[in-house]
This record gives structure tokens, sequence and C-alpha cells, in this order.
């Protein structure tokens, strides 16, 4: 298998995994044995120019958020490919946050699988995963039990696909479970490369924290205003918390940062940076004494949070859900607090920021931690896991009760997949 296509978000665009599916692209191009990636990717209407990549990546924009057609124009785009494999980096709302659209692009990757080519699926959520009281939904309870009965049929049908991955056990146990699936696998998220980048301790960095997401529905930013602003009443000029905002809207909350922009525009300590570009990715992070996390629930392993460990960044974040998957299972730390209290958001803020010996031993465990299990790994999997359903060989291994795949407490070597 040489010619592999990689249906995912990509940068630049404000859809969701894009940052994963850029990663994930440069990891298979650092292949000697991938010739050539064709990336399925979604239409952007920004200024932002594309980026400069290997020669051996070709970008096809063809497919639009929220658009009912775009599983069609995926299909066609694969076909004209001639693409030996796909692979389709997913959540829940990769393809719309209005269910029909949505819907209808998730069940591209079993299409493919039956009709085109092997394929198979890495999986950021379920959403029996999502409390989606706390998402858009939240006002509209018919609509909530309309997604959670169809989720089961499209989760269902997904899982026609040739595998699917997906990275936190809690996700693994769900499919195993209740969907009784034999072609499930857990592979970590693995950690973004930092690109040699210099990674400045933190008693280099001014007292900065960051914050970085699509916000407006389950990530708000409310409370970790309130949190700077109440440490910063009894804190002299020099001593000021900055708070440095990074990305854009939640497609379901359109103006939600630029309410707050224009709310907060007298305090010269809260900044909106808006977008956060692949290559101003780096300086966002180490720029900062601490990543914040201020979620009111959880929908999959955080890749904002595993970005923050490899630039050397501490996290705080509320012990819950996919938070406490995380801690257990990769072993990243941070200073934990209360979900859905500021007042001890606003601790963890003062002890990271006061005790800098406590705060430097999470980035230097999360870093190590962080580059243990990288981007290379997870597509050196994805790619034999493409391979086996290809050959035809992989139906042999999801026959057998063998859980090498599946990795909690360690993590799978490469060689586990060797044909």
């Amino acid at each position: 298998m040489k010619t592999v296509a990689i249906v995912t978000a990509f940068p630049p665009s404000a859809g969701s995994l894009n940052e994963y599916g850029f990663h994930l692209v440069k990891a298979f191009a650092s292949r000697d044995d991938i010739k050539k990636i064709i990336v399925i990717a979604d239409k952007y209407d920004g200024a932002a120019p594309e980026l400069e990549l290997d020669p051996k990546i070709d970008v096809k924009r063809v497919w639009r958020f929220n658009s009912p057609f775009a599983g069609l124009h995926i299909l066609k785009a694969l076909r004209a490919s001639k693409a030996e494999g796909a692979l389709y980096n997913l959540q829940t709302a990769s393809f719309g946050d209005s269910e029909i659209p949505a819907a209808l692009g998730l069940l591209t990757s079993a299409v493919t699988q039956k009709l085109l080519m092997p394929s198979g699926v890495i999986m950021h959520n379920l959403v029996e995963g999502v409390d989606l009281s706390k998402t858009h939904l939240a006002n509209n309870p018919i609509r909530q039990r309309l997604v959670s009965t169809a989720s089961y049929f499209v989760t269902k049908t997904m899982l026609l696909s040739g595998f699917m991955t997906v990275t936190l056990d809690s996700f693994w146990d769900i499919l195993k479970k209740k969907y009784k699936a034999d072609n499930v696998f857990m592979v970590p998220h693995g950690s973004f490369s930092s690109d040699a980048h210099v990674i400045p301790q933190l008693t280099h960095r001014s007292r900065t924290l960051v914050t970085m997401g699509k916000f407006g529905t389950y990530k708000r930013l409310e409370r970790t205003i309130g949190a700077v602003q109440n440490l910063n009443l009894s804190l002299s000029h020099a001593e000021k918390i900055k708070l440095v905002i990074g990305g854009s809207d939640h497609p379901a909350t359109p103006g939600y940062l630029a309410a707050l922009a224009k709310n907060y525009k007298t305090d010269m300590n809260i900044v909106f940076h808006g977008y956060v570009a692949e290559e101003e990715v780096a300086s966002f992070f180490t720029q900062a004494r601490l990543a914040i996390f201020d979620y009111d629930s959880t929908t999959g392993s955080s890749g904002v949070l595993h970005q923050a460990a490899i630039y050397g960044t501490p996290a705080a974040y509320p012990m819950m859900g996919d938070f406490i998957d995380v801690t257990k299972r990769e072993g990243l730390t941070g200073f934990n607090f209360k979900p859905l209290d500021q007042s001890e958001l606003e601790a963890s803020i003062a002890e990271c920021l006061s005790n800098l010996d406590a705060a430097q031993s999470h980035a230097d465990n999360n870093l190590v931690i962080s580059k243990g299990v990288t981007m290379n790994t997870v597509a050196s999997i994805q790619l034999q896991l493409l391979r086996k359903t290809k050959s035809g060989r992989f139906n042999q291994l999801r026959n057998t009760k063998n859980s090498a795949l599946h990795i909690r407490e360690t993590y799978c070597s490469p060689a586990t997949l060797k044909m």
C-alpha cells in the first residue's frame, strides 16, 4: 500500500481535528514506504494561504461543513484518487452540527469499505461519551433524544468499515460491550511533533496563561476570565496575569467570542488572539506558564492538552470524564480543580504561579510522556491496520481473541502488527 487517502479537516480550517489531521498526514509523509497521500479535506473560506507541504501530499478540498452532500463529494474524490486505502479522522460533529449532514457524512467510511477500497476510522469521541445536556443541544431535550437514538444506528453502520480505532479506554469498552464490535482497537491519541522548537523553562516565561479551542458550548470562558480578573485585583502592575485566548467560535455559537471581546475590551490583560495558525502553535504555548482547560463536560481525548504537553506547558484541568481517563492511562499530570468551580480554578492558577518547581515538574513529566507515543507510532499502527484490511488477513486477526492492539497500561509497538 503506497498511496493512501486521508479524509479529515485540514488547516487552514476552522474544522474540528484539523490540527490532528495535519500532524497525522505529516507522519504518513515521513514514511519511506508511502509514496503519495491524498488529503480529502474540508473547504475553507478564510484568507489564510495553503500550507507548504511535503511533495508527497496532495490536498483536495471537496466538502463543506453542514453540507448533506459532503459524503458524495468525498466518495467521488476517493474514486478519482486511485488510492489503495482510506483513513477517516473523525468525531461525531466532523461533518456538521445539524443531525442530517453530520450523520450522512459519518456513514461515508462504511460506503467506502463496501464500494471503493479498504477503509478505517480514527474516532475521537462517541455520543455515548458526551453529556448532550452540556452541548449546543442543552435546551432541546427532544433533539437530545433524537441524537442519542440515531447515533446507535450511525455508529453501528460505521463499524462496517474495515476497522475503527479510539483514543480512550472508555470508548473501547462501549464499542465492545454495547455494539459487540470485533474490529475496534484502542490506539493512543499520540503527541504532535514540536519540530525541534526551543522549549523554554517556565522561569523564562512571562506570567501568561493560555486557553485554546472552539468556544461557546461546553467550552466557555466566563469562569476563566473571572478567575484571572479576581486574582489580578490583589496583584501589583508587575505581577498582573495575562490571559491569551486562542481559537474560534463553536459552529453552534457564532458571535460568542466577539461578544466577549466587546465586554472585556477595556481589560488589557484579556487578549483575544483568534485562530491559531499552525505556524503559530509553538509560540502560542511556549509563551505561557499554564494552559487552562475549563470545560463543562468532555467529548474525547484533548488534542490541545497534548499540544500543551509537547511544548512544555503545564495544564490546569477539571478531574472529570476524559481528563480522568487520560490522567490514569497516559500518566499526564497537572493542576486539578473541581469541575465548574471558579474558586478552585483560581487556586490552581495561583498554585502554578507561586510554585514554579511543581509546575516545572508537571511540564517535564508531560513532555517525557508525550514523546513516548508520537504521531509516527500512531501512523504506523493505522497503516498496518489498513494493510491487513486490504490483504484480508485482518479478518483472521479480529476473529481471534488476540487483543494485542488494545493498549491500556502499555502501548503497542508497530512490530505487534507485523504481517
